[in-house]
């Protein structure tokens, strides 16, 4: 999407007002279409269905007649805020955000017009380009860590349609099941059984397509694959976006604040991701560790009670995740008292057993007593450096110089 302010002043609430819009537009959506019933259709229902289009001022129009009918609802005034930034009128954008902050003060879309209006502690960073055909190359939006409580879910636009999808590094590619295109009516031009996936609950087959992804108010055509999910524990639980997506970044993830920042990178180091096993660049900063590619995972080499292991860094994995073979070949044991558990994937689910690490180093951070976890019969060639380390840290994969940064 496209932003440009050169018409209006660059006043610091203009800025922040561009920062969130694609956000706020995605989850409002969301309120508004799974609160609505099977109804001759009203001017309200006319202005979303003309916003969602792209027909900002036939929407103003359509909201405007909803309004002279007698309605009064913070979701018009929200939908009016957006329309009028859509064609750059921040002025009126911020009298209506400000409305509904004075007559609907909590309203859902309160909290929208609040964040819109810079007063939402999680603000969206947005750096707008003053140019009219190029697009903003970094945007920061938050994150949820519900219902897993370690895996990090973020609201995105699919081919225009908002869908909740976990940002996993660990995934090679970008993955939806088929049963959330279908509930979200996304329709797809797919090759049928194109791919083959291996994952910790094992190997399975899925379509080949590609989609539009909006993260923020940056969008990126990229590939994916679709996973047939009509047998239960068949295929992943949620949509995973993975390097396929973030492979045009660099990114931050930051577990303190709950936020995801991406960063475009020039095409030219874009390319340079893909060769399957890519060399590093070499730091003698403590905070900055190197990372190769394995196909199209970043490959780290991780310390593990003293014994140095490559492992995959995996936002997606909950624990320090081992195969078998992968833990047999560390020369660990699994514990004595470890508990038996099941591990899910791509694939599936796997039986296995829970334990705890006595030390694990990666770069600048050492973790002691590090929940783990192993898979019987997994397919996963090396362990997964999860969210059990991850906890707590702030850092960013840097895809051009091929290195992860630690923040103190």
């Amino acid at each position: 999407m496209s932003r440009s302010i050169k018409s209006f002043p660059h006043t610091n609430w203009t800025v922040r007002l561009a920062r969130v819009t694609a956000l706020c537009a995605a989850t409002l959506l969301v309120m508004t279409w799974t609160g609505q019933h099977a109804v001759a259709e009203t001017p309200y229902d006319t202005g979303v269905k003309l916003f969602k289009e792209g027909k900002f001022a036939l929407a103003l129009a359509s909201f405007a007649a909803a309004e002279a009918g007698g309605k009064r609802d913070a979701n018009i005034y929200y939908y009016e805020a957006l329309c009028n930034h859509q064609l750059r009128d921040y002025v009126k954008a911020r009298q209506r955000y400000e409305y509904i902050l004075s007559k609907f003060p909590t309203s859902d879309a309160a909290i929208l017009a609040r964040q819109a209006l810079g007063q939402h502690e999680q603000k969206p960073d947005v750096t707008v380009k003053a140019s009219d055909n190029e697009e903003p190359e970094t945007t920061t939006i938050p994150f949820s860590r519900y219902p897993t409580g370690s895996h990090i879910f973020v609201r995105v636009l699919v081919n225009g349609e908002p869908v909740v999808v976990m940002l996993d590094t660990g995934a090679s590619v970008t993955v939806f099941p088929q049963s959330v295109l279908d509930k979200n009516g996304i329709k797809t031009k797919s090759i049928k059984n194109a791919v083959r996936m291996e994952g910790v609950g094992g190997e399975t087959s899925a379509a080949a397509t590609r989609l539009n992804i909006q993260f923020g108010e940056i969008n990126q055509m990229i590939a994916a694959v679709i996973q047939d999910d009509a047998i239960k524990g068949s295929a992943a639980d949620y949509p995973l976006l993975g390097q396929s997506f973030l492979s045009y970044f660099n990114y931050e993830i930051n577990y303190r604040s709950n936020t995801v920042k991406l960063t475009r990178i020039k095409p030219s180091a874009a390319s340079a991701t893909a060769p399957k096993r890519a060399v590093a660049t070499s730091s003698r900063d403590p905070n900055v560790v190197p990372f190769t590619r394995d196909g199209g995972n970043l490959s780290v080499v991780v310390k593990v009670n003293g014994r140095e292991c490559d492992m995959i860094f995996d936002t997606g994995a909950a624990n320090i995740n081992f195969s078998d073979k992968s833990i047999s070949g560390l020369g660990l044991n699994v514990p004595v008292n470890a508990r038996r558990q099941n591990s899910m994937g791509v694939g599936g689910s796997r039986e296995g057993y829970g334990f705890v690490l006595d030390e694990v180093q990666f770069g600048p951070i050492v973790r002691h007593k590090v929940r783990a976890s192993m898979a019987t019969y997994s397919g996963i060639n090396k362990p997964l450096l999860g969210y059990s380390f991850l906890e707590g840290t702030v850092f960013t994969v840097d895809n051009e110089k091929r290195v992860i940064r630690f923040s103190e």
